[in-house]
């Protein structure tokens, strides 16, 4: 029978493991910056992005507990210190300690067992050094290693600089996953070596963690072109994570397929670690563990040597792409952002007071969910093009603000560029449109079959309801809710009718929400779709052939049928009850989709075409004509093209980021976003066949960013070569004459 005093002496072991625990997560805890190099650096550095937080806090946990455990070892016995320590962890965590005590504490605790460590070395060095290996998973190290690289080299798939560039890339990050993993796993070790037996076991989690993480990352930048990190960064608004809301906004439910998709996860990542461990044994692998520090030294060193190189032998271009490619970088030193740099201030439209309205016609705007521009053609969405072509402003091209949901709607009611979405969302209030709207007088109306309530929609863009007379959305525990989404959208139809029906002509604003296109591409159960050939199953693919993803493309097809459907009967309703000659309309998507063509599904992975392309249609009031043809349009356009159909001076909307449809000229488009990891491109211009591409440091951050570079410039020949950054500069000018001077208040 085990004796109190081994029962007490256990007991010890565990007070200072989880006293090192808390004490090493109390900065994470408080949310303490840290003074490095003159700027505090936040130890919380992701807030919000559960898995960040996750492998930070536990990193510090585990660091804390082996140091704990550590010095309860070298101290055997020490119950007095481990209460001692584990009082110090609660106080720290408890927000007892100042941050003065707290670091004295730390500092005072670390010195004492380095200390301890140095005696300890100095008289076993030999010992220590001769030790015989002891057994490990180097099965298990080398797989994690494999897929760490791997994670890193996807973005081969989109190579920047030639071979010399891929060269790089593939060093570079080879050395540093070299690095990190063999300190991982040396730290790893020294946590199951001086741990209580009872929690061991986390080591284990630890490493099932980081398959999974790896695992995902990998495939999800194939399948998607974002990874597992940025994807859950995605999903984070306000610092709250929050999956089922987002599933929800778009009609996606929970079913039992995705919950046997991890349960199966769960049991292949056991089945590795248990495999991979038995093979190892089998394989007899044994090593000593300070030869993982030797094997991280000399590695760093290659990498120092290897970095230091490329400047002889790697481009510009190819050593930009490789540091923006990945966020961890070992090695110092940075090389010159893209192919010129910028210090920036964006320029913040005004909010005008107040409207001078002349006109007061009714404005009907309908916003397609998933609305691929190319797909307004006669044997997709016949009604559509046809009006399009014959009763609306013709327009050569047009795209979306951005690449995401939440971002178009802000932009298409404030007039404002996405890079001021995150300051807005935090005021929470009427978007400009409305509330301008509102005070001259115009009764708001807006419908959804989907919910406003994720990305904080509802706040963001109708604060708390003051400027809309009418905000319906789906709230899924009401009975007067039809099941699916498509029917959804036909409950929204005759409830718009219904409200069209009853109120008079002129004055009169009214968004709709046309959600049935959202993936998984939905239309109404007893619609017979175009396309007969169309993928079943919601599951896409990560491989798919061409005919895969051609099934994949009619499914979509056939819910952008069924959507030209309704847009007919919204459309013939005004016409028959009177209200469409004086009536303005505009027709719209959110986004377009991507399918496949540059390797990945759906949106937010970059701003391409296919994801930023949409039909932006207008029909203005019968008295003022169709309006001549247009080279370019945009979301920003929007807007201010209402106010001038209001009769509002163009004083009231020049400071606007768009421009009014019915305005001479061909100004520059502006794209941007914080959803495009494919390709790090954030923001884009468009003018007259030339593109330029814009990148600034974590862009997925959501915020207004006081630094830019130019990644690309492009025109109708492919990208362009400057031999220096002044010279990129001036093609800035030549090319784009008006955006600096719209967009910016300091561009240099």
């Amino acid at each position: 029978m085990e004796s109190k005093s081994a029962k007490w002496e256990q007991a010890a072991h565990y007070m200072a493991w989880l006293g090192g625990v808390l004490t090493a997560l109390t900065p994470f805890v408080r949310a303490w910056s840290l003074g490095f190099g003159g700027t505090p650096q936040p130890v919380r550095l992701w807030p919000g992005n559960f898995l960040v937080e996750l492998i930070i806090g536990g990193v510090l946990a585990m660091a804390g507990g082996t140091l704990g455990g550590y010095g309860w070892a070298r101290r055997h016995g020490g119950r007095r210190a481990a209460l001692i320590l584990l009082g110090w962890g609660l106080a720290g965590v408890l927000g007892w300690l100042a941050q003065p005590v707290y670091w004295a504490g730390v500092a005072a605790g670390v010195g004492v067992l380095g200390v301890a460590g140095v005696r300890a070395l100095w008289g076993q060095w030999r010992g220590w050094v001769r030790a015989p290996g002891i057994p490990w998973n180097g099965v298990l190290f080398g797989l994690l290693l494999l897929l760490s690289v791997a994670s890193d080299c996807v973005v081969l798939g989109q190579p920047k600089g030639g071979g010399a560039g891929i060269v790089g890339l593939v060093l570079s990050r080879g050395l540093t996953q070299v690095v990190l993993v063999s300190v991982a796993w040396y730290g790893l070790q020294q946590f199951w070596r001086w741990s209580p037996a009872g929690t061991r076991w986390l080591g284990g989690l630890a490493l099932g963690v980081a398959l999974v993480t790896l695992g995902a990352e990998i495939g999800m930048r194939k399948l998607w072109g974002k990874g597992l990190v940025l994807f859950v960064a995605e999903l984070t608004v306000g610092g709250k994570f929050d999956l089922l809301r987002v599933l929800e906004g778009g009609g996606v439910r929970i079913s039992m397929t995705p919950l046997l998709g991890i349960a199966a996860v769960l049991v292949v990542v056991a089945g590795l670690l248990v495999g991979t461990a038995r093979l190892s044994r089998r394989l007899d692998l044994r090593l000593r563990p300070w030869t993982l520090l030797v094997v991280a030294a000399a590695a760093w060193l290659l990498l120092l040597a290897e970095q230091s190189s490329e400047g002889l032998w790697n481009s510009r271009v190819g050593r930009w792409w490789q540091r923006r490619s990945c966020i961890i970088h070992l090695s110092p030193g940075e090389c010159a952002p893209g192919l010129a740099s910028f210090v920036v201030q964006f320029r913040e439209p005004e909010r005008p007071a107040a409207l001078t309205v002349t006109r007061r016609p009714d404005v009907f705007m309908f916003v397609v969910e998933t609305l691929r521009g190319d797909a307004v053609r006669p044997d997709i969405m016949p009604f559509l093009s046809q009006w399009r072509d014959s009763e609306c402003q013709p327009m050569l091209e047009s795209r979306a603000a951005t690449n995401a949901t939440h971002l178009s709607w802000y932009a298409l009611l404030s007039g404002k560029p996405s890079v001021f979405w995150e300051q807005d969302r935090q005021a929470q209030r009427p978007a400009p449109l409305l509330a301008l709207l509102h005070g001259a007088g115009y009764r708001n109306e807006v419908r959804s079959s989907a919910i406003f309530n994720y990305a904080e929609m509802d706040t963001t863009n109708f604060g708390h309801g003051e400027a809309t007379d009418v905000l319906l959305s789906l709230t899924p525990d009401n009975p007067e809710w039809p099941a699916g989404i498509s029917e959804r959208d036909l409950h929204v139809l005759d409830l718009w009718r219904r409200s069209v029906l009853t109120e008079k002509a002129g004055g009169n604003f009214h968004l709709v929400a046309v959600e049935s296109p959202h993936y998984p591409y939905n239309w109404a159960a007893d619609f017979t779709p175009p396309f007969a050939d169309f993928a079943n199953s919601s599951w896409f693919p990560a491989h798919p052939n061409a005919q895969d993803t051609q099934r994949v493309r009619h499914r979509y097809w056939n819910s952008l049928a069924w959507v030209d459907t309704l847009l007919r009967q919204y459309i013939g309703f005004l016409q028959a009850q009177g209200r469409y000659d004086d009536a303005m309309i505009v027709i719209t998507g959110d986004h377009g989709e991507e399918m496949q063509e540059h390797g990945v599904w759906f949106h937010t992975s970059g701003l391409t075409t296919e994801q930023t392309a949409v039909p932006v249609v207008v029909k203005w009031p019968k008295a003022m004509g169709r309006g001549l043809p247009v080279a370019q349009a945009s979301h920003l356009d929007i807007m201010p093209s209402i106010l001038e159909a209001l009769g509002c001076p163009e004083s009231q909307w020049h400071g606007l980021a768009g421009h009014s449809l019915r305005q001479a000229g061909e100004p520059t488009v502006l794209v941007m976003t914080h959803y495009a990891s494919l390709n790090g491109e954030g923001m884009l211009w468009r003018r007259k066949g030339y593109e330029a591409a814009f990148a600034w440091d974590k862009f997925w951050v959501p915020g207004v960013p006081s630094q830019l570079w130019l990644e690309r410039l492009s025109g109708p020949q492919g990208n362009l070569e400057f031999p220096s950054a002044h010279a990129a500069e001036a093609a800035l000018h030549e090319y784009f004459p008006d955006a600096i001077s719209r967009w910016f208040v300091k561009f240099e």
